[in-house]
């Protein structure tokens, strides 16, 4: 059976992100995902669990469940730093706290710490290639700063690292190898319009279709970008999954 994804590159470098609506969206997807919390203290070895219980954005200030074991309490209780991570869909996150405060919530203990400024978002494995179905209708359009290039598409595939676009009509001749357009955007579902770079890789006419197909990489997209476009991806392996295995019974 054909898979509708598979693997197009290695591992991405570790990104930084500073951007408070980034890192609060990264620690609310946390929180609402149930996802585990691996908690180091620093000089020490033992490794704890716990989760996010609450995230209070206008002050900026997370809770976080008691650990497991418990020891970690006590840790935790003398004001200890320590660092967490949590991994979501072969991406690995993490940050340091400088230590937390013993509070109770909801009648239960838990600790109190502050919003992190910055959070380490790597992604380990490689970037999945997901199909994009024509009912979806994700559009997208490729626009050159100086020449007078707008073109305007849908996309046929699409990874956190680039997609594959179809445009009616022979445009290939427009779209040398190589070449940057600037003022490009993705109209992805549920977000919009987002504005980005997309170097183009390779152009193909298909003449039996009277479409051109474009290969196309997203050049150094912005952080909100990058996790709309994180989103979307995981959403269409989600979705090829569930087909696949409905596909076995």
């Amino acid at each position: 059976m054909s898979t509708l994804f598979n693997q197009e590159a290695g591992p991405q470098p570790p990104r930084e992100v500073r951007s408070a609506i980034e890192v609060l969206s990264l620690l609310k997807n946390i929180q609402q995902r149930h996802d585990p919390l691996t908690i180091t203290f620093t000089d020490r070895t033992q490794r704890f669990q716990s989760f996010i219980v609450k995230i209070d954005t206008d002050s900026k200030q997370l809770w976080l469940d008691e650990m497991i074991p418990r020891e970690g309490d006590r840790y935790a209780a003398m004001g200890e730093s320590f660092r967490l991570e949590t991994w979501i869909d072969g991406v690995h996150i993490r940050w340091q706290c400088p230590g937390a405060q013993t509070v109770m919530l909801d009648d239960a203990p838990a600790y109190r710490a502050a919003v992190p400024q910055e959070m380490i978002y790597h992604q380990k494995r490689g970037a999945f290639r997901a199909a994009v179905r024509r009912s979806l209708d994700v559009g997208i359009g490729i626009v050159h700063a100086k020449r007078a290039v707008s073109l305007t598409g849908s996309i046929m595939d699409i990874s956190a690292t680039g997609c594959k676009a179809r445009v009616a009509g022979d445009c290939s001749h427009q779209l040398p190898p190589g070449d940057e357009f600037e003022l490009s955007y993705l109209q992805l579902p549920d977000n919009g319009r987002s504005t980005l770079t997309l170097e183009v890789r390779h152009a193909n006419y298909e003449a039996a279709i009277d479409e051109t197909h474009i290969g196309l990489r997203f050049k150094q997209p912005s952080p909100l970008v990058q996790r709309q476009i994180d989103r979307f991806v995981n959403f269409l392996q989600r979705e090829a999954r569930r087909l696949e295995k409905d596909d076995l019974f």
